[in-house]
């Protein structure tokens, strides 16, 4: 009887020594490259400033709009001599770590308020880091404004943001006719496409009735929010889809990751659903709206996929689903590994 106490003894010992060893290393994680969409919004940021975020509203918010009147001399006959006007600066929240971004395109929904030719109009996109103007191109308006619609125009702004920096745009319109803008909406998705290592993963869990995903972000969003919209969901065989209601957004954990030229700090976010009763488990996560059911003949008819989804197996104990260590209720060894399949090009660490 000695023996087995003893026995059990160093097993319990070797856990925590393990356990304090694993504690002790860098995280394992995935830092994938992905295009994610900063959206100009009507709020403001954490320094008064209109905000540029890839945070959504929820799909059934209204857009903002904007009007902007076109200045021009106008005679008896003609208009002559159109000038600039400012429509607005959006800059980001400082970023939580280092990051090199690529700024790819602008997207910008607009309509003309006085004619369906407005289409000689002229964007002025200037890029800012810290404020200072780092690129500025002119961009035809691409339509003419007889409906809402929206104009695409390359962009290749590349820029490397330290802990602490921020990005932002500036723009200014030449027109001839007033101009309203919509923007900061699910459907009107005015922003800047972004291309960068967003966020650190650092894996996934299903644990009986229970699944988890930890992430970190270089900008923070809402992720109740999120969670509301049905901007990251749990699929399963058949159809399944969790109850969202039943899942909730906390704190992680504060990891130091190393990175080619320093270090970062970062505090983990992590989304757990409670109640999952579905088999053959994926993870969908994006920040607007995508197509949850790809790939399925009862699909929501929209195109996009999800950014990220990741493809759970099961945790097992020792002695099966309900089983821990040795027997133990509370000690229960996960075995299985969740494998992360981006959508976007993956790199590893």
């Amino acid at each position: 009887m000695r023996h087995v106490s003893a026995f059990i003894a160093i097993a319990f010992a070797a856990i925590v020594l393990l356990s304090f060893s694993v504690a002790a290393e860098e995280p394992e994680y995935e830092n994938p490259d992905l295009q994610l969409k900063f959206n100009l919004k009507e709020t403001q940021n954490s320094e008064g400033s209109d905000d540029l975020s890839p945070q959504n509203k929820l799909p059934a918010d209204p857009q903002a709009t904007k009007t902007v009147i076109g200045q021009s001399d106008n005679y008896i006959f003609f208009e002559a001599g159109r000038e600039p006007v400012d429509v607005g600066t959006w800059t980001s929240e400082p970023v939580e770590f280092d990051i090199s971004i690529s700024i790819t395109s602008l997207d910008i929904w607009w309509e003309s308020m006085e004619s369906d030719s407005n289409d000689d109009c002229v964007w002025t996109i200037e890029i800012q880091h810290n404020g200072e103007v780092v690129s500025e191109e002119d961009s035809d308006c691409t339509h003419g404004g007889g409906d809402i619609a929206k104009g695409t125009h390359a962009l290749t702004t590349n820029i490397d943001l330290l802990s602490g920096d921020t990005f932002g745009i500036d723009l200014t319109l030449t027109s001839w006719d007033d101009v309203k803008i919509h923007y900061d909406n699910v459907t009107y998705d005015s922003g800047l496409s972004v291309q960068g290592n967003h966020i650190f993963f650092f894996g996934g869990m299903w644990k009986g009735t229970e699944v988890n995903i930890e992430f970190a972000e270089a900008w923070p969003t809402n992720w109740e929010t999120n969670l509301e919209a049905e901007f990251v969901m749990i699929m399963g065989a058949d159809g399944y889809m969790a109850d969202n209601s039943k899942a909730e957004a906390t704190v992680g954990s504060e990891y130091s990751i190393t990175l080619s030229n320093g270090s970062a700090d970062v505090t983990s976010t992590i989304i757990t659903w409670t109640e999952v009763t579905g088999v053959g488990i994926q993870l969908m996560m994006d920040y607007t709206t995508f197509d949850h059911m790809a790939g399925n003949s009862s699909a929501n008819g929209t195109a996009k996929p999800a950014l990220v989804s990741l493809s759970l197996e099961k945790a097992v104990g020792l002695l099966g689903d309900d089983g821990g260590l040795l027997g133990l209720p509370g000690f229960e060894i996960a075995i299985a590994i969740p494998v992360i399949v981006f959508v976007a090009k993956r790199f590893r660490n």
